[in-house]
C-alpha cells in the first residue's frame, strides 16, 4: 500500500476542497461577516465559537483551540490517518493521487484499516446478494415482508442475510480475498477453542452499519428464530466505535438537517419502519445507551433531538440516563413516550405518519419529563423532596459552567418543589471537575505566547498572512528582535515553508500544540488587505524593524563603550562612540 503525500497533490486537494462544504456536512454553519460560525464538534459549548474561513480554507475554535484545514478536520472528526483523509477528499473532488511509500508504522496502520473496510464491504455485498436472490434466504425475505420493509428500502440500506451455517463466511474468505486476520478483527468470524474459526452471524437479517465516510464499518444482525441474543452487533474495531456511531445517520443526515430535528429510536427495525412511512429524520444507537459522542455528532445536523421511547420501564430509565448528556452538550431535547404495548414500529404502522406527527407535538422537554417522573416516584413529602433534590443535583452538575442555563434550571425546579434556589443547590459541588468533558476549559494563549510583545505578535501575524514578505523582514533584522521562545518557534516554522507564495495554511501540516492553535486562530481572524494596503503595512513594519534594530545596535555600542572606559582603553572607546554618532544620523535625518 502507498500513501498520498506528494506536496503538489496535497496542495491541489487543499485548493479544490471546499472547507465550508466539508465541515458544513457535520456542523450547522451560519454566516458571520466573511466567516462562518457554528457549535464546535470537538467540545461542549452553547455559544458558537467554532469559526470557518472559506477564503483561507481554515477553521479554528476559540473555545478549545482546535484548528486546521480540510485535511485535519477529516482526520480529527472521522478519526482518519493523513493518507485516509487525503484519499477521501481526493475521491470527493475527483483528483488522481500519485503514490508515495509510507513509513513502516503508517503502512501497518493504513493496511489494517483498509483491510477491515474491505472485509466489511465484501461481507456486506455477500449478505445483500444472498438476501435478494438466494433460495435459502426466502424466510428472511418473508420476515422483512411481514415487518413491512419493501425492496427499495432493503436496497438503500443494503440489508442482507447471514445463512444458518457455521462456516459460510469462513469458506467464502479465500474467494473474496479477505484475510482471516481482517475477518477476525472485524468481528465477522470467531476463533474456535481448538483450532479454526466459525461465523459470528448465523441465521440473521443483517444491517450494515455505515460510517459517515460512506463505508461499512460493522454489522447488526437480527435472529430469525427464537435463538439468543435476538440482536447482535459487531465488536468494536479500529474502524468501529459504537459509542460514536449511529445507525441511519449516514443515510438520513440530509433529511435531519432539513427537518431541524432528529428522532432517536432504540431499534433498527423501528428506524426502518419510520423510513418506510416517510419519516427520514431518525437515527438509532447500536445496542448501547446514548452517549455524549452520539449527541455531539447529532449537534452538527440539528437544533433539537426528540427521544421516541417505549413506555416500558427500560425506556424510561434510558430517558433519565440521557438527561445529563443533553444538558452537558447544551442540546435541546424532548421526549415522546409511546402508549403501552407500542414501539415506534407498531405505532407508525397503526397510526401512520400523521398520527406520529401529532404524538410528537406533545413531546415534553426532557428535564420536565424527568422531574415529573421523580415526583411520581418519590411523592411530595419532605422525605420525597429530599430524594428528588438529590437526583436533581446530578443534573445541575451536568450543566457545567453555563451560568444562565444553570440559574434558570435551578430557579424553575426550586419553585416547582416549593424551595428556594439555595435549598435546591445545597450540597452541590458547583465547580465542575478538572477532567469533566462537560466543562472543557476555554483555551487561552500559552505562557510563552502571552509573553510575546504586541508589536512582535503583529509582525508574525502579518507574515503568517503574507509569508512572501519574510525575506525582506529577515533582511531588516527580524531575528534580532524576536527573543521570546514562542515567537522563535513561529518564525522557525515560517522559515521552513517550502513555498512562501503558498500561504501559511501549509504550516498547519507541520505545526503542533500552541503553535498550531496560534496559526489557525490567526488565519481565521486576520483581515484580507488589498495589494496596495498590504504593501503600505509591510513598509511601515519594515521601517519599525529598521529603527528598533538600529537602536539595539546603538545600545550595544553604548554598553561596549562603557566597558572600554572601565578598562581604560581610550582608543576603543573613541572608535565605538564614532560608530554610534554615525548611526545616529539616520535617526535624526
Amino acid at each position: 500500500m502507498a500513501g498520498y503525500q506528494g506536496e503538489d497533490t496535497v496542495q491541489l486537494i487543499k485548493d479544490a476542497a471546499d472547507i465550508a462544504e466539508i465541515i458544513g456536512e457535520h456542523v450547522s454553519l451560519k454566516r458571520a461577516g466573511t466567516n462562518l460560525k457554528g457549535l464546535c464538534p470537538f467540545h461542549s459549548e452553547k455559544t458558537p465559537s467554532f469559526t470557518v474561513n472559506p477564503e483561507r480554507k481554515t477553521y479554528h475554535c476559540f473555545g478549545c483551540g482546535e484548528g486546521g484545514d480540510a485535511i485535519s478536520f477529516m482526520m480529527n472528526f472521522h478519526r482518519l490517518s493523513f493518507a485516509e483523509a487525503l484519499k477521501e477528499l481526493a475521491r470527493k473532488y475527483q483528483i488522481p493521487l500519485p503514490e508515495k511509500p509510507l513509513n513502516p508504522q503508517e503502512l501497518e496502520k493504513a493496511q489494517k484499516r483498509e483491510a477491515l473496510h474491505v472485509a466489511n464491504e465484501k461481507a456486506a455485498e455477500l449478505f445483500h446478494q444472498l438476501l435478494l436472490s438466494d433460495p435459502g434466504a426466502q424466510k428472511a425475505r418473508e420476515y422483512l415482508g411481514k415487518r413491512g420493509i419493501p425492496e427499495e428500502i432493503t436496497k438503500e440500506f443494503r440489508l442482507g442475510f447471514a445463512p444458518d451455517s457455521w462456516n459460510f463466511l469462513v469458506n467464502a474468505l479465500p474467494k473474496q480475498k479477505i484475510t482471516t486476520e481482517a475477518a477476525k478483527e472485524a468481528g465477522l468470524i470467531v476463533p474456535r477453542d481448538n483450532s479454526g474459526f466459525y461465523d459470528r452471524f448465523r441465521n440473521r437479517v443483517m444491517f450494515p452499519i455505515i460510517g459517515l465516510t460512506g463505508r461499512v464499518v460493522a454489522f447488526g444482525g437480527r435472529i430469525l428464530d427464537d435463538g439468543q441474543p435476538k440482536y447482535m452487533n459487531s465488536p468494536e474495531s479500529p474502524v468501529f466505535d459504537k459509542s460514536r456511531t449511529l445507525f441511519g445517520l449516514y443515510q438520513n443526515r440530509e433529511h435531519i438537517r432539513q427537518a431541524k430535528n432528529c428522532l432517536v429510536v432504540e431499534g433498527n427495525f423501528d428506524l426502518l419502519s419510520l423510513v418506510v412511512h416517510g419519516v427520514r429524520n431518525v437515527v438509532a444507537p447500536l445496542g448501547t445507551a446514548l452517549t455524549q459522542a452520539h449527541i455531539r455528532s447529532l449537534r452538527g445536523y440539528t437544533d433539537e433531538v426528540i427521544l421516541l421511547f417505549d413506555g416500558d420501564q427500560a425506556g424510561l430509565k434510558a430517558a433519565m440516563r440521557s438527561v445529563p448528556l443533553f444538558l452537558s452538550e447544551q442540546v435541546t431535547a424532548r421526549i415522546a413516550v409511546l402508549p403501552d404495548a407500542h414501539d415506534p414500529d407498531t405505532f407508525v404502522r397503526e397510526f401512520g405518519r400523521e398520527g406520529l406527527s401529532k404524538h410528537l407535538e406533545a413531546a415534553m422537554p426532557l428535564p420536565e419529563f424527568v422531574f415529573d417522573k421523580l415526583v411520581a416516584q418519590y411523592g411530595s413529602s419532605v422525605a420525597g423532596k429530599t430524594k428528588i433534590v438529590a437526583e436533581l443535583q446530578e443534573l445541575i452538575k451536568a450543566i457545567g459552567d453555563q451560568h444562565l442555563q444553570r440559574t434558570l434550571f435551578v430557579s424553575h425546579f426550586a419553585k416547582k418543589l416549593g424551595l428556594t434556589p439555595q435549598q435546591l443547590l445545597e450540597g452541590v459541588i458547583t465547580p465542575p471537575s478538572a477532567h469533566s468533558q462537560a466543562a472543557r476549559p476555554t483555551a487561552s494563549p500559552g505562557k510563552d505566547e502571552a509573553a510575546l510583545p504586541m508589536k512582535q505578535r503583529q509582525l508574525l501575524e502579518f507574515l503568517l498572512a503574507y509569508p512572501e514578505y519574510l525575506p525582506a523582514f529577515l533582511d531588516a533584522g527580524l531575528e534580532e528582535i524576536i527573543m521570546n521562545q514562542f515567537g522563535l518557534a513561529i518564525l522557525l516554522l515560517l522559515k521552513k515553508q517550502p513555498d512562501l507564495s503558498g500561504g501559511a495554511e501549509q504550516l498547519l501540516e507541520f505545526a503542533t500544540g500552541p503553535e498550531r492553535s496560534f496559526i489557525s486562530r490567526m488565519l481565521i481572524s486576520a483581515p484580507s488587505h488589498s495589494e496596495e494596503m498590504r504593501e503600505q503595512l509591510a513598509q511601515g513594519m519594515l521601517g519599525w524593524l529598521s529603527t528598533v534594530r538600529l537602536k539595539a545596535k546603538q545600545e550595544r555600542l553604548t554598553q561596549q563603550s562603557g566597558e572600554a572606559r572601565q578598562t581604560q582603553n581610550a582608543q576603543l572607546e573613541i572608535e565605538l562612540m564614532t560608530k554610534k554618532i554615525q548611526m545616529n544620523k539616520p535617526l535624526h535625518s
